[in-house]
């Protein structure tokens, strides 16, 4: 009944009356992605592979949509602002059973974990192949004064420096391999950013998790400077289990652009019993979290740790930007032994996680083929495991409401092992399926 209101209520904004049209603004987009991605091969004798084990995750076709409409009603100081989106889904496999392939991991869907309550993720799904999974992604109220902005619902809470990895930012970052990246993904938070003059600004806010829940949530400030052409960023969270102390810098440094962003994560956090982790945790290698361990219950932050970005950029010409980035991810391994079992830990279900390896290098670039045309790339490379992460994707639009993409994700490294019916993961790309794709985008 919820679902049903809702869309009813979103399908009459649409025709309120013109005359509410300096105060009422709607927009939004169309989006179709068709992708394909190849088989993964799991190494191994039938003895290795055992009962539990395939000897291969299916790929396949797969469209996926999205429909999305934004709301923002003005009325004097206060703003209402409501996303919401439905994702039709559809493939040619059976993706709702195990071992039905790792395309899912493409997709950008909402997490409950930073939002207090939530409407279900799926309104219609079949036992085949088609699914559609709905988002209200932004309902909150923002109140302006002079002194700055309070807002309070569902908004976007994202920070950092850096251009690819931000170590401050652990409230629902996107994967690096999500397609639809356009609007990051809104949790529940109560927030006022504050002016301190024309060029710092002081960010307070609340985030309320699932039910209110003491360990889903966080309490965060952040203050931005900007001093002698350097902009400057400070940041704290608390959270129930751990405190973050991070802060960035940004400049120029001749012709170059550069940055530094930096969090230490202090956790005192409970021990759980091992036994009660093995009873609760399982592998999954379906569409939702593909070659993952999950865990029944939420992990609590049991280990301090650094990460860092650091990284330049420099345009060659007018048309042609390069751009490399260094990270150091502190909660991860140098080991790939220990990649599986580092996804039920706090930090990759908490805490915005999720590289597994230690050192990383991520090289880019941006070429402007013409005025309609872009082609963009960008590699990540696990500097312990050799593994790399390519993305290559190409831009066209076709006019100012009307664009298309094609793309292709390429990686290397060694691939998946099966041993004494244990998985085992040579390396952390090494068992990404090639992924080629398009898209064509409508915006209104």
């Amino acid at each position: 009944m919820l679902n049903k209101r809702l869309i009813f209520a979103l399908l009459i904004c649409t025709i309120i009356p013109s005359s509410w049209a300096n105060e009422l603004v709607t927009s939004g987009y169309f989006k179709g992605y068709l992708l394909g991605q190849d088989e993964i091969d799991i190494q191994g004798s039938l003895d290795d592979l055992g009962d539990d084990i395939p000897d291969h995750i299916n790929g396949g076709i797969q469209s996926q949509n999205a429909m999305r409409l934004m709301i923002n009603y003005f009325s004097g100081d206060i703003n209402v602002e409501m996303h919401y989106e439905i994702q039709p889904i559809f493939s040619n496999y059976d993706f709702l059973t195990a071992n039905s392939g790792v395309i899912g991991n493409t997709l950008s869907s909402a997490t409950n974990v930073y939002r207090y309550k939530d409407l279900e993720t799926s309104i219609f799904k079949s036992d085949t192949s088609f699914v559609t999974l709905q988002n209200l992604d932004r309902f909150n109220l923002q109140y302006t004064a002079e002194w700055g902005d309070t807002t309070i619902g569902r908004q976007v809470v994202a920070f950092g420096s850096a251009r690819f990895i931000n170590p401050t930012d652990i409230f629902v970052p996107f994967a690096i391999q999500t397609l639809n990246q356009e609007y990051r993904v809104g949790i529940d938070a109560i927030r006022s950013q504050i002016s301190l003059g024309d060029f710092s600004t002081l960010d307070l806010g609340l985030v309320v998790g699932e039910d209110g829940k003491k360990n889903y949530n966080a309490v965060f400030a952040r203050y931005q400077q900007s001093v002698a052409a350097n902009d400057i960023e400070l940041i704290g969270i608390s959270l129930a289990d751990a405190y973050l102390l991070g802060g960035g810098i940004e400049r120029a440094i001749g012709d170059f652009g550069a940055w530094l962003e930096t969090a230490y994560l202090h956790a005192h956090g409970r021990e759980r019993d091992d036994q009660a982790m093995i009873d609760d945790t399982t592998i999954v290698t379906n569409i939702d979290t593909p070659l993952m361990m999950q865990s029944s219950t939420l992990a609590e932050f049991m280990q301090s740790y650094w990460r860092t970005s650091a990284g330049i950029d420099y345009a060659i010409t007018e048309e042609f930007y390069v751009a490399v980035e260094y990270h150091f991810n502190g909660a991860g391994s140098d080991n790939p032994d220990d990649y599986l079992s580092l996804s039920t830990t706090a930090p990759y279900q908490r805490g915005g996680v999720y590289l597994f390896g230690k050192h990383y290098l991520i090289p880019s670039f941006n070429y402007q083929i013409n005025a309609l045309s872009t082609l963009s790339s960008s590699a990540f490379i696990n500097l312990n495991d050799q593994s790399t992460f390519i993305a290559i994707h190409m831009e066209h639009s076709w006019s100012d409401n009307l664009y298309s993409d094609l793309g292709v994700y390429l990686a290397s490294g060694h691939g998946l092992l099966a041993s004494n019916s244990e998985l085992q993961v040579g390396s952390e790309f090494g068992f990404y399926p090639e992924t080629v794709y398009a898209s064509l985008r409508y915006y209104f």
